[in-house]
């Protein structure tokens, strides 16, 4: 009993790829869009992956269970999940093990602890190398908000403009404040100041779409933010220097950054990965 749960730990061990020591931003094939949306729904390929790693887990807990019956159809489950890897993903199909995959229910089949042993890790081993390459930029491609599918209307001009444009330009309307503020010009000064607060208010469409419920929309755009914008608009007015940039300090360690912090980052690594697939 005590060496089949050893068996078990070192089955469990070889199909770790949640959890693989090296990362790398490998770039996915192409062929995977056709599984996430737009193009479908149903996330077929997740789907399969979810189905190989609870049967994974169905074999080990049957093996430390010396249950032999369900160990065979959870190696056959296990057996198809993997095989089908290569029929959705043409360009993964060469890098299957699938000799070990069908000689794993063999040695199931014959209560072949040895073999059981070897097999298993072969087949998991082809898993973690793939999850440690490509998990990451797959997460990053089709679980990551796509911002190239969001339009803002610029409340300015009336235009929409793609979520770069837009936030360039609202932040040069804060860059212009501060320019013409320094060169004396205040009817300018005032007007770009109030453009990037209309332009600040306006980042709500965007947001909206996913922060859906009122304990985010208070987190984000609730009554200390809309008091904080008030007073940028007051100090705008009086071109109070030293209040814009008090107030304008605490919408950007409160809201900017902490949205740039988890959205950023990930866009542009996203939009790399995407480069290199095309």
């Amino acid at each position: 009993m005590k060496k089949l749960y050893i068996i078990c730990l070192a089955i469990l061990t070889g199909i770790s790829f949640a959890f693989a020591k090296d990362v790398r931003l490998g770039v996915p094939p192409k062929s995977l869009d056709k599984y996430y949306p737009p193009n479908s729904e149903k996330y077929e390929y997740l789907m399969n992956m979810y189905k190989a790693s609870i049967s994974f887990t169905g074999l080990s807990t049957s093996l430390r269970e010396q249950d032999w019956k369900r160990a065979e159809k959870w190696a056959e489950s296990l057996k198809n999940a993997y095989l089908k890897i290569g029929e959705l993903v043409p360009e993964w199909d060469k890098v299957l093990r699938k000799k070990e995959a069908n000689a794993l229910v063999k040695a199931v089949k014959e209560r072949n602890i040895r073999q059981i042993q070897f097999f298993a890790n072969a087949v998991g081993r082809t898993c973690s190398k793939c999850h440690e390459r490509y998990m990451a930029s797959t997460k990053l491609l089709y679980h990551f908000p796509d911002f190239d599918t969001v339009t803002l209307e610029d409340p300015i001009t009336g235009t929409d403009y793609e979520v770069a444009d837009y936030m360039a330009k609202m932040t040069t309307s804060f860059k212009l404040l501060n320019v013409y503020m320094s060169d004396g010009l205040t009817k300018k000064a005032k007007k770009a100041g109030m453009n990037f607060v209309k332009r600040l208010k306006g980042l709500t469409q965007m947001c909206s779409e996913c922060h859906t419920n009122k304990l985010s929309e208070e987190i984000y755009f609730g009554k200390q933010f809309n008091q904080k914008v008030k007073e940028l608009e007051t100090a705008i007015k009086n071109l109070d220097g030293k209040k814009i940039s008090q107030t304008f300090a605490w919408i950007n360690m409160n809201n900017c950054s902490k949205c740039h912090n988890v959205h950023e980052v990930p866009t542009m690594i996203r939009e790399k990965i995407k480069k290199k697939q095309k």
